[in-house]
Parts: C-alpha cells; sequence; structure tokens
C-alpha cells in the first residue's frame, strides 16, 4: 500500500524562514566611541590657586571683577550684597578677596547711631518723629533702600556705565536678589588696603571708585561721590 500524498502547509508563525541578507547600510549611523583611558586629551581646564603677586600693597588703585554676588537680609550688620572679587591686573592675577556692600534701612541705621551715641530710646523717637519717620517702635522693621552715596549704588554705576545706567538698572530690578544678579561679572576700579593684622587684601571702602575707563590714552575713569561717614566700610564699622 502506497503513501498517502502529504500536503503542503502555509508556514505558520513558528516556523523557521531563511534569513534575507543583512542591509549592512543600516549600520553607517553607528558609531563607536574610543574607550576612556590616561592618554586621552582633557577637555577640562586645569585649576590653579593662589596669585601671581606674593601681596598686593595698600593703596593701589587697580580693577577688580565681581564673580560672585548674594544678597544677605540677615548679615552681621544689617542687609548686605556679599561680594566675591578678584583683581584682573596680570601684575595680581589671583588675587580674590569679599566685600560685603550695605544696603540702607534709613530709621534703623539712625537708630543704631543713636544708641552708640548713648542717647536713649525715648529721646531717639522724639528725634526719629521729628525728621518725620513713622514707626511704633524705634526698632520695628524698616524698608531697604540703596543710598547714592553709598558704595552698592557706586559699583553698580561703575558696572552700569553711568549714574543713569544705574538708575535704569534699579528700575529694572524688582528684588534685591536681581540686583545682586545684576552686579555680577561686572568690574570697577577701586583701591586696596591691607586687612588689620596685613595678612589679606581688602577693597578700601573709604576710597572712590570708577568706571573702567576706556581703553583710550586720553580717556579718565569717573568719578563717583566720595563715600560718606553713614557709608564706611563693614570693616571700619563699631557696632
Amino acid at each position: 500500500m502506497g503513501r498517502s500524498p502529504v500536503s503542503k502547509k502555509a508556514p505558520g508563525p513558528n516556523t523557521r524562514k531563511e534569513l534575507e541578507p543583512l542591509d549592512i547600510s543600516i549600520l553607517a549611523d553607528f558609531r563607536i566611541s574610543p574607550s576612556t583611558n590616561t592618554n586621552e586629551r582633557h577637555t577640562m581646564p586645569i585649576a590653579t590657586t593662589g596669585s601671581v603677586a606674593a601681596e598686593v600693597p595698600a593703596a593701589t588703585q587697580t580693577e577688580f571683577r565681581i564673580t560672585k554676588a548674594t544678597f544677605n537680609p540677615d548679615g552681621q550688620y544689617g542687609p548686605e550684597i556679599e561680594l566675591d572679587l578678584e583683581l584682573t591686573d596680570e601684575e595680581y592675577l589671583g588675587t580674590s578677596l569679599r566685600y560685603w556692600a550695605r544696603v540702607q534701612q534709613p530709621r534703623l541705621d539712625k537708630v543704631k547711631k543713636f544708641q552708640k551715641d548713648g542717647i536713649d530710646d525715648e529721646t531717639i523717637a522724639s528725634i526719629l518723629k521729628k525728621q518725620g519717620f513713622k514707626f511704633k517702635k524705634i526698632d520695628e522693621p524698616d524698608t531697604f533702600t540703596v543710598g547714592r552715596s553709598g558704595n552698592l549704588y557706586k559699583m553698580l554705576t561703575a558696572v552700569e556705565g553711568s549714574p543713569h545706567g544705574a538708575e535704569a538698572a534699579l528700575k529694572r530690578c524688582n528684588s534685591f536678589d536681581k540686583l545682586a544678579e545684576c552686579l555680577l561679572d561686572g568690574t570697577f576700579i577701586g583701591t586696596t588696603k591691607r586687612s588689620s593684622d596685613g595678612k589679606y587684601t581688602q577693597l578700601d571702602g573709604t576710597e572712590d571708585i570708577f568706571p573702567v575707563a576706556a581703553p583710550t590714552p586720553d580717556a579718565q575713569p569717573m568719578k563717583v561721590a566720595a563715600v560718606g561717614e553713614d557709608e564706611a566700610d563693614f570693616d571700619d564699622i563699631p557696632w
């Protein structure tokens, strides 16, 4: 008895099919990254520390750059913008320092001054009311302001290039945090001093602060009014 003919079935889902030739053109977009090894060239800059100058003499007039600016409403002597500064002159390259620019509180600044002079609170209250201040307690919270005779305003003027530029920046800023951002990476001409122990370079807040002059032989930096007695550097404030 002969075998019955085997019927051919259509290939099912699990039926192995013959592989089609691979189109290697689809590999053209793939790239093999080189492995990391110690011989590869670094892409990050090499860090540096220190200054090229052993010491910056006091009373040196030079260019300062603001590398960091942070508003602190609760500073040691009141609200302030804390500034990290660096000297840009090649002779002093790498010299960094810190400065605290005061944010004024018109009434409270007077209260501190009067109390330092030994005046009692009742007399202080009477003086303030005669000067037009309105308050319930002489030491209640006060408004933060930027005094045009202060170093903060002078720095802003230097960074913006003119008093009109400073006024425009103040109108743009709706907070002291924004004002700090306006100062970032700005430059100005200031004068150095040595710390009381002689170890550190500092910005002398009692000296003039100028905008950086244009790079022409006859250009002179524009001066801003000298600091007043109530705008003394924090290093010199006894209270």
